[in-house]
């Protein structure tokens, strides 16, 4: 395949080239000009970026992690991604009674030896404090007991990377110490700590924080809280859902004067009504209902996840702070896999790498690359 005439992202800069891909093997293999292919796609005013990684996302296409019964329920939410210029996922599971969530880690960990763009398994719970537990269901919720996590780290096979747990817990320092040990990334979450155990968390090894500014213990100037330490420390990662409902568009701006472009993570935290209308839904087992784009907890005014599409997250960064294709390609792709140590094959476009591309036109999705080929 050659992509002709494109503007492609290398590094921080777009350069108008030629890009061959090899289509047997998928790899980026040479860019420069008046290359010549049977198989070509012109792409003049069009520009090329790494595609989308979304390190947070319960799910799509009226399917969750959580309950979805097989994998072909899970495929659906697969396919959603890609469809969304999402070729890097999370798939996340959360807090549910203990042997759901490992049947469920069992499925994905299957699901994984098709579909590489799983790179691993995000775990949000059951290690979570009750006061900012959001919608993460109180009776499942467990002490931080790194045998129980070693347990579903088995069901998973090995694939969660990334977790989130409540660093005010009991035993949190031995706890992130030992998942340190594991290589798994730390995020800090659903918490109410303060700003002195979110900043000994970081030090002990944490590297970051789950969906700032929610189910988080606020901004406070005479009680400096986790939210504040998430914007204070530095070379820490912030996850943002970047909806405009979870964190107004003005805090987000906020967030990045405080982080830069180079501490912030874009993500979905998407439930199974994204890219569904208005309705009941349902996360995992807890009945949610959806008004306006805005999901709920049915019959309360807490605030589950999103129905947001990663693609339209991608352009509200720029909406939101004025910023460029190429700072929201860093927050939605680079950064998730530098915060991972995956970004030698993944969120940047390099020479050698298998090609999994978004290709944008006008402000909006033209086509997607995966794995080498064109899907959308």
């Amino acid at each position: 395949m050659l992509l002709k005439n494109a503007n492609v992202l290398f590094g921080d800069k777009f350069w108008l080239v030629d890009l061959k891909i090899n289509d047997i093997t998928g790899e980026i293999e040479k860019a420069g000009a008046f290359f010549e292919d049977d198989n070509c796609i012109e792409l003049s005013g069009s520009y090329v970026l790494p595609g989308l990684f979304d390190v947070h996302t319960h799910g799509g296409n009226g399917y969750d992690f959580n309950s979805a019964k097989n994998l072909e329920e899970m495929q659906k939410i697969i396919d959603f991604y890609i469809k969304n210029g999402v070729t890097s996922v999370l798939p996340t599971v959360m807090t549910d009674d203990e042997n759901v969530i490992k049947r469920q880690l069992n499925l994905i960990a299957e699901l994984s030896k098709s579909n590489p763009c799983i790179k691993g398994i995000h775990l949000e719970g059951p290690f979570l404090g009750v006061d900012f537990k959001g919608a993460q269901p109180e009776e499942y919720l467990q002490p931080l007991l790194i045998n129980k996590f070693n347990e579903f780290q088995k069901a998973a096979n090995g694939l969660i990377n990334y977790i989130t747990i409540s660093p005010e817990l009991s035993g949190a320092i031995e706890f992130i110490q030992e998942l340190i040990k594991q290589n798994v990334y730390v995020s800090l979450g659903h918490s109410s700590a303060s700003f002195s155990q979110a900043k000994k968390a970081i030090e002990n090894g944490a590297k970051g924080f789950t969906h700032v500014m929610n189910a988080m213990k606020p901004i406070d100037h005479h009680n400096p809280s986790i939210a504040t330490y998430a914007l204070y420390s530095k070379n820490t990662y912030c996850e943002i859902i970047l909806d405009g409902i979870h964190v107004h568009p003005n805090m987000v701006e906020f967030i990045r004067n405080a982080k830069t472009n180079d501490y912030i993570i874009g993500i979905t935290d998407s439930l199974m009504p994204a890219g569904l209308p208005n309705g009941d839904y349902f996360l995992g087992a807890t009945p949610i209902i959806v008004v306006d784009g805005d999901c709920k907890i049915k019959g309360t005014n807490t605030r589950a996840g999103s129905t947001l599409k990663a693609i339209d997250g991608f352009f509200n960064f720029i909406k939101f702070t004025n910023q460029d294709l190429i700072s929201a390609s860093k927050v939605w792709s680079t950064n998730p896999a530098k915060a991972l140590n995956i970004d030698q094959d993944v969120g940047t476009i390099r020479l050698g790498a298998i090609a999994n591309l978004i290709i944008i036109k006008d402000n909006k999705l033209e086509k997607v690359i995966y794995q080498g080929k064109l899907v959308y």
